[in-house]
């Protein structure tokens, strides 16, 4: 009689051990290839933003500010500041947005509030809170899957640079290139466009470090610097002895111009463990932060786009920021 052999216990564990092994040693190759291709459509994002970054200085003759607020009176309502238009707002027409771009009114503010009474945020005006409320993929890093609480509001992984910072992040006047006033042009970057930071990254909704701590499942947020309406600019000082907590608002409107959605500055270096500080609209300092691994996406304003890691100069990063320092910065200190 034939006799069928059939596998024992060991020689099972050990066929079991291998595809764990085989299994071990795919899955990280997987996962790499997917961070490349998120990597690779976020460089693209901002590719798009610069292509209409440079449409938009062709066709107005100067870059957006980094919020578009009027100049002369405004109704006894509101105030200049419940403008704050967004830079994307602004550019909205060059990033084939034009569904976006007919249906914004910009007579209109952001929210009726009184002026220095309460919540400089809400409730929106009903004119623009449609466009307001609409999420566009260009607008989204694929690697950030972390969507702000607000649903009535579209996000941004995309923040633009008023400069060093060290005027105490106050962003009127700055020394970057999407400031408060007045407009920026080509001929202003003294620097050269090719050297000058025009946007980066930021997470959403989490305004400090992620604890990466052994164990931890998922990234959770750390405790960060909130100074909400501090006067005056900001201090190391006065940061550090500001009361700390959550702010999970960061990032979700790509159509609001302060400091918590769509600009940034390098006085921090990329994802910085130390936490922001942020005063709502103006002044902040505020770190370009992503999940990318080891640093972030940067937008230049030729319109260039290069990987800067965390572990960047601080004096390097923040002479990448200016547009009219006069630092010399060489090619490979970055």
């Amino acid at each position: 009689m034939k006799r069928f052999r059939g596998f024992t216990l060991i020689e099972l564990l050990v066929v079991i051990a291998i595809i764990a092994v085989l299994i071990a040693l795919l899955l990280p190759a997987v996962q790499a290839a997917r961070e490349a291709a998120r990597r690779s459509q976020c460089v693209n994002n901002l590719k798009q933003i610069g292509l209409a970054m440079h449409n938009y200085h062709a066709s107005v003759g100067s870059f957006p500010v980094g919020f578009l607020y009027p100049t002369g009176s405004v109704p006894s309502y509101t105030s200049v500041l419940q403008y704050r238009w967004s830079a994307l707002a602004q550019m909205a027409p060059y990033l084939e947005q034009s569904v976006i771009s007919n249906a914004f009114n910009f007579n209109f503010p952001l929210a009726t509030a009184p002026a220095g009474g309460g919540s400089a945020f809400w409730p929106f005006t009903v004119q623009n809170t449609t466009t307001m409320a609409t999420s566009v993929s260009t607008f989204l890093c694929p690697s950030d899957g972390a969507p702000p609480p607000a649903t009535n509001s579209g996000p941004s992984n995309y923040v633009f640079s008023t400069g060093d910072g060290g005027n105490g992040g106050d962003a009127t006047n700055a020394n970057g290139v999407f400031i408060l006033g007045p407009a920026i042009t080509m001929a202003s970057l003294v620097d050269g466009s090719s050297q000058t930071a025009a946007a980066s990254e930021q997470w959403l909704g989490i305004a400090g470090p992620y604890n990466l701590a052994a164990g931890s499942p998922t990234p959770t947020p750390m405790p960060r610097v909130f100074n909400r309406m501090a006067a005056g600019p900001l201090t190391d000082a006065g940061c550090a002895a500001s009361s700390s907590g959550w702010l999970l608002n960061k990032g979700a409107g790509w159509w609001d111009g302060n400091y918590l959605n769509t600009l940034y500055n390098h006085y921090l270096t990329p994802n910085s463990q130390i936490s922001d500080c942020i005063t709502y609209h103006n002044p902040g300092w505020k770190a370009a932060r992503s999940l990318h691994a080891g640093g972030v996406n940067v937008l230049y304003a030729d319109g260039h786009v290069q990987f800067a890691k965390n572990t960047i100069n601080l004096v390097v990063w923040r002479a990448l920021s200016t547009r009219a320092g006069g630092e010399v910065v060489s090619q490979g200190d970055y």
